[in-house]
């Protein structure tokens, strides 16, 4: 059983506010949101409830849409913008008691989450992770969660030793090279063990924030003194950069959001067609 987190919060260092919706909660008429795609994709025996994250001004869209969706998971909530390796600490030290448990942590946008070539990557990293190494979902659009080369031949969902770094690489002119999709398997022990050996400041940061963690109106909320105080550097710079090795995965994700759009309207507009027939045929009927 895989325990997905998704990252529904705002990257960057902007407030957020209520009436500036992060793109992945927004939707086009009959079209659902990029949000609500993910958590459906999420529905399959291969994943538990999922547990999301989200920013305190957007707490009700969240919630809205996970119901919409039929999602019953936690729903954790930020003070400000994601500071990814302050939420993953806090992640790690929420899941410290079942350190077996394996997290699937993911971005709100993700593309491809529904797709059987993706859940085929997952079951051939679910050992990978268990073994204890942190498996890393590649793409070939570029994006800002890094890059990673690998050190022996790739074939499409086979893991892979690589090497990771922050930037964009020449993917075009290095066959070994490919963008990190931001989706990241591991367990919870080995997650808690990075932080130990690579950031222990963020375990001593985020302890408080988590501890005083309160639960009300539907939401999971950080402690939002000591969660403001924590530095927002990314779970990227602070852990994966100072690994020796990641293990990579290619998923086949694509990360065009005009692709996905085009997608889902088409998914959308079948929808409506099949619809369409079955209002037909029961004015036939009557």
């Amino acid at each position: 059983m895989i325990y997905p987190v998704v990252l529904a919060g705002l990257q960057g260092e902007a407030q957020p506010t209520d009436s500036a919706l992060p793109p992945h909660f927004c939707a086009e008429a009959a079209i659902e949101s990029r949000f609500q795609s993910v958590l459906r994709g999420l529905d399959h025996p291969l994943f538990a409830a999922p547990t999301v994250v989200a920013c305190e001004a957007h707490r009700f869209v969240a919630r809205q849409q996970m119901d919409a969706a039929g999602v019953s998971g936690d729903l954790i909530i930020e003070p400000c913008h994601t500071k990814t390796a302050a939420l993953l600490a806090a992640l790690a030290l929420r899941f410290q008691h079942d350190p077996e448990a394996l997290l699937l942590i993911l971005p709100a946008h993700h593309a491809e989450v529904e797709d059987d070539a993706f859940r085929r990557a997952m079951e051939q990293a679910m050992p990978v992770a268990f073994r204890g190494d942190m498996v890393l979902v590649t793409g070939n659009q570029s994006g800002p969660y890094g890059h990673v080369r690998a050190l022996s031949r790739v074939r499409s969902g086979q893991p892979v030793q690589a090497l990771f770094s922050v930037g964009v690489s020449e993917i075009s002119r290095d066959p070994q090279s490919f963008c990190s999709a931001g989706v990241y398997l591991v367990r919870a022990g080995s997650l808690l063990a990075a932080f130990k050996r690579y950031a222990p400041r963020f375990l001593q940061s985020t302890k408080r924030a988590v501890a005083e963690m309160r639960a009300g109106g539907g939401f999971l909320r950080l402690a939002s003194e000591a969660y403001g105080r924590i530095n927002p550097e990314s779970f990227e710079t602070a852990i994966l950069t100072r690994m020796e090795t990641v293990v990579a995965i290619c998923a086949d994700v694509a990360a065009d959001e005009r692709a996905i759009w085009e997608r889902d309207l088409a998914l959308e507009q079948r929808n409506w067609a099949l619809e369409g027939l079955q209002a037909s045929a029961s004015t036939l009927a009557a």
